[in-house]
């Protein structure tokens, strides 16, 4: 039997990589085995190695043609590397507004993703949500309001064709995303984001937590001693808890990770027979064991890592061993693992048994700089983003107290363990067994051939004073006479007991994402009615006046809401409000006079800083005048008036355009530009010009664009001329557009002027648009298919000329209306300040007759008679409510009800009951014509009975209104 000891000094760090003769020494085999038997004491002098950090949690996107390639066992989190990025797409008016990201997860296929993290905040992908498609799934913290801004959509791997989406929309003939670029057995993220300076200050940054590759396990393969389905030979059948236990994993890396038949990382030989499958299955069960946890029985060891195939197998396989507590054994190039307490005793011995002949050591302390009395480590904190976190350092004073009152630490990274709980039961383990200081290396006869590193054994000494105590065998050495030399380390199986009550103490997580202050609410807040008034100081409209408190800093303007009360429809929305002295404004908006609103504001920093909305406060605007529309009207005439006079005095105007553009500002710091063209011919008092001028003027806050042309004709006293002027402003209070025509003729001693405009204005914070023409006439033709010309509207002479009008509410302050014909129509909203009617057949309140009749009773023929003047033959428009009720006993019997006009005969109406016992029927908003050709005459109506049978009591009630006209 060779020489054997744990992976950590002889297979994976190289301490004692070949076998020692057969002649070792005691002292030989104590110093191959020597270093750092216990996790804590190994941290002590275990130098920090590069691929360890390799293997550590990647916390960054990684980019480059020389990132080595990775994949993930258990559960862990990885930036992931950038496969792809491209931006692309409109937004409104912004170009490139999306910004996708192709990252990386793993090289060979993974179970899910379960988190993701965006700029260091966990986020909700809404997976419910498909109406994006191929972009993925919305982020719902990255929505405002129904606007989505980021989508994410995974690959586990598996896929079989290129994303569409990366195909189709988001490559470019600059950066190409092919339909060949499949990724085959990389599972990795699509993420686009929309441009957004409210919610992105940069790139945003990703982390994904995942769930890793589908691992085998031993322990469910029933073919190899296990319970289960797994089959070494069909990955298909591979999957499960095991995924996340450490031993599983290890396991996979000595056999090899392969996807598709290819090797990828790990050993490339290493048969299952290699790996006793009993041994194994023993180890992966203690793993998945249930232990109290803090909610609840949990298993015992979990881990998870992303594997850099550029790391070393050991020092990934130390890694996981890290996690659970464990040694690898290789014994004859079989490979066996042992985690966490050292289990039972195969062997028992006494002083006897020893060889004294043989050379013999025992220590039975440490020395001062292998002492540990305290532990702390640091682990990956799923609850914190994945960031590393320290836990609660465990002192204890007792140790203390032996080592002379120092504090001597011990720190160990668990950067494959994720759970707070599994690593305080670690590090209170490894640090009972850290004080486990007995250490013994002697001979033993043949009967000690049996034993292995990794097994326990028991020893009892009289000798050194213990009974029955339990040794960890760390090393063995074969003589060529079959008695074995064993290294022998202290144990006890209560190092690894655990009173989650009382040994665990819950970690304090620190709130994840950036610090932002809280969004600055609106102080000071206040409404009320006001009025606005003209130039003449007279009232003109009702508005609102808003304010606010004026002691704020870092803020520009204040956003104002106005809506009705009654429908909450926002009826004035302006972000154009300085902020500024008197720190009160009176909204410049078309309020109406007497109606109920609610205003609310908000204040707009400087910086990008969150505020939030006052409440809604009630308003009622105030009863300027009854003559509202008259007054709006005049100040609406005036504004146009003042504008065609600026358009009029710019035919007058000899200045250059530019003069005219810088006319009246204070402009530093200006860039300006001009061109144009003019032809005159002339000959005696005969004269034409054509001129053209374009210009540009721009500064700091401002910048201004025209373009005018002018024409003009003049032969002796007579002359005609027009000008089309295009313009575009911009400055800090808004933007402007305008496009005029201004024509004029005449003589020197009489002219006539004409135009129109159309322009884009800012009216007290607020864009308006406009349309208006100066004419003595202004009409509108409107031709038809055939050549028909209809002229639906004339205005001339201060009159509005309308040929044919529908309207479908209307509320007139005077009216005359010379004819009117109106049929069959509901009058409903109807406001008449003056109604003048020219031709009205109105008289002795005869429109309409209302009449109230009923009858109870058991024999009847006729119930009421009603007379109705009617000066005029038109129809007789009859509106009625009925009810009807009979008795007609035991018998089946009827009862029909009619509506006659006694004088013609004519029967108008009729409802009917028929049936056994009570039989009832009502009728309601029953109309009824009464045409009566002839001349005009009074007209008797009555409701009589017809065709009644079998009927005891009958009962009758009857309401009509008759419109005579």
């Amino acid at each position: 039997m060779a020489f054997f000891t744990t992976a950590i000094v002889a297979g994976w760090l190289g301490v004692a990589e070949s076998s020692f003769l057969a002649s070792v020494s005691a002292f030989a085999l104590n110093a191959a085995v020597g270093v750092g038997l216990s996790l804590a004491a190994q941290e002590l002098t275990k130098p920090k190695s590069t691929a360890q950090a390799i293997n550590g949690v990647n916390g960054t996107l990684q980019a480059g043609g020389d990132i080595a390639r990775s994949f993930i066992l258990g559960r862990r989190v990885t930036a992931g590397s950038l496969a792809y990025a491209n931006t692309w797409g409109e937004a409104g008016k912004t170009p490139n507004a999306y910004f996708t990201q192709v990252i990386a997860l793993s090289d060979i296929p993974i179970n899910t993703i379960s988190a993701v993290w965006v700029n260091g905040s966990p986020v909700t992908i809404d997976t419910s949500n498909t109406v994006y498609g191929d972009w993925g799934f919305p982020v719902v913290e990255y929505a405002d309001g129904s606007n989505n801004n980021m989508w994410i959509k995974f690959y586990d791997g598996t896929q079989t064709v290129a994303d569409p989406f990366l195909v189709g929309t988001v490559s470019s003939a600059d950066r190409p995303y092919e339909a060949t670029r499949v990724g085959v057995g990389v599972a990795y993220a699509v993420v686009t984001s929309q441009a957004n300076d409210e919610l992105f200050t940069g790139f945003p940054t990703f982390r994904f937590e995942v769930q890793g590759a589908r691992l085998y396990d031993v322990s469910k393969d029933s073919t190899a001693g296990g319970s289960g389905s797994h089959r070494w030979s069909d990955p298909s059948t591979w999957g499960g808890d095991g995924d996340d236990l450490p031993v599983v994993q290890a396991y996979n890396l000595l056999r090899g990770i392969t996807y598709n038949g290819a090797w990828l990382y790990g050993l490339q030989s290493l048969t299952g027979n290699r790996l006793p499958a009993s041994d194994w299955i023993a180890q992966i069960n203690k793993c998945r064991a249930g232990i109290d946890g803090p909610a609840g029985i949990e298993p015992t060891y979990l881990t998870g890592i992303e594997v850099s195939v550029n790391a070393e197998i050991g020092t990934s396989i130390e890694s996981l061993l890290t996690g659970c507590q464990g040694r690898m054994i290789e014994t004859g190039g079989i490979y066996k693992m042992r985690v966490g307490d050292p289990g039972a005793s195969v062997f028992a011995f006494g002083d006897g048994d020893i060889i004294s002949t043989e050379e013999q050591t025992f220590t039975p302390f440490f020395g001062l700089s292998d002492t540990v009395n305290g532990i702390s480590a640091t682990y990956p904190e799923p609850n914190e983003a994945w960031n590393t976190k320290t836990a609660p350092p465990l002192y204890n004073t007792t140790f203390e107290n032996q080592d002379g009152s120092r504090r001597l630490m011990s720190n160990v990274d668990m950067n494959m363990v994720y759970r707070a709980s599994q690593v305080q039961r670690i590090m209170l383990s490894a640090l009972r067994e850290a004080r486990r200081a007995r250490r013994l290396t002697f001979v033993l006869p043949p009967s000690a051939w049996v034993l292995e590193p990794g097994d326990v054994v028991t020893f009892t000494s009289n000798r050194n004073g213990f009974v029955l105590k339990l040794f960890r065998v760390d090393g063995v050495a074969d003589h060529a006479n079959l008695d074995v030399t064993l290294d022998l380390t202290e144990v006890d199986p209560t190092d690894y007991d655990w009173d989650q009550e009382h040994d665990y103490t819950p970690p304090v997580f620190a709130p994840l994402g950036p610090v932002k202050p809280p969004a600055q609410p609106m102080y000071g807040w206040q409404v009320e009615p006001a009025v606005l008034t003209d130039s003449d100081g007279q009232p003109w409209r009702p508005t609102i006046k808003v304010s606010c408190d004026p002691t704020q800093k870092d803020v520009r303007n204040v956003w104002v809401q106005v809506r009705l009360a009654a429908t909450a429809d926002v009826v004035f929305d302006s972000q154009q409000t300085p902020y500024a002295e008197p720190f009160a404004w009176l909204l410049n908006a078309n309020f109406k006079g007497g109606t109920d609103y609610e205003a609310r504001g908000r204040f707009i920093p400087f910086s990008g800083r969150a505020t939030d909305w006052s409440d809604w406060l009630p308003v009622t605007t105030p009863d300027v005048a009854t003559d509202d529309l008259i007054v709006d009207l005049q100040h609406v005439k005036s504004d146009i008036l003042n504008r065609f006079k600026e358009l009029q005095a710019d035919l007058d105007d000899t200045r250059t355009l530019l003069e005219q553009l810088t006319t009246g500002k204070q402009m530093t710091d200006v860039v300006f530009s001009q061109d144009g063209r003019k032809l005159t011919s002339q000959l005696d008092q005969a004269s034409a010009t054509f001129s053209e001028q374009i210009a540009t003027v721009v500064d700091e806050v401002s910048a201004v664009a025209e373009q005018t042309t002018l024409v003009s004709a003049d032969l002796n006293d007579r002359f005609a001329e027009g000008l089309i002027e295009f313009r575009a402003a911009a400055d800090q209070t808004g933007v402007d557009a305008r496009f005029s025509v201004v024509l004029r003729a005449g003589s020197s001693s009489a002219f006539v002027e004409s135009g129109m405009f159309l322009e884009i204005y800012t009216q007290g914070g607020v864009q308006k648009s406009r349309f208006s023409v100066l004419a003595d006439q202004f009409t509108v033709l409107n031709p038809d298919a055939i050549g028909t010309a209809y002229l639906p509207l004339v205005f001339e002479g201060g009159v509005l000329k309308l040929q044919n009008v529908k309207v479908e509410w209307a509320d007139i302050v005077n009216a005359l209306i010379t004819s009117a014909q109106i049929q069959d129509a509901a009058i409903t909203s109807a406001k008449i300040g003056n109604l003048q009617v020219g031709v009205s057949n109105l008289d002795f309140d005869v429109v309409t007759t209302q009449v109230n009749q009923s009858y109870s009773g058991s024999s009847v023929a006729a119930i009421g008679t009603v007379s109705v003047p009617n000066p005029n033959p038109n129809p007789c428009f009859i509106y009625f409510d009925l009810s009807l009720q009979s008795n007609f006993g035991g018998s089946t019997g009827s009862a029909t009800l009619q509506l006659v006009n006694i004088g013609t005969g004519a029967v108008l109406a009729s409802r009917s009951i028929s049936g056994t016992g009570i039989q009832s029927g009502s009728w309601s908003n029953v109309v009824a014509f009464d045409f009566r050709p002839g001349a005009p005459t009074t007209n008797q109506y009555q409701w009589q009975l017809g065709g009644a049978t079998g009927f005891t009591n009958i009962t009758v009630r009857a309401v009509y209104i008759l419109n005579k006209r």
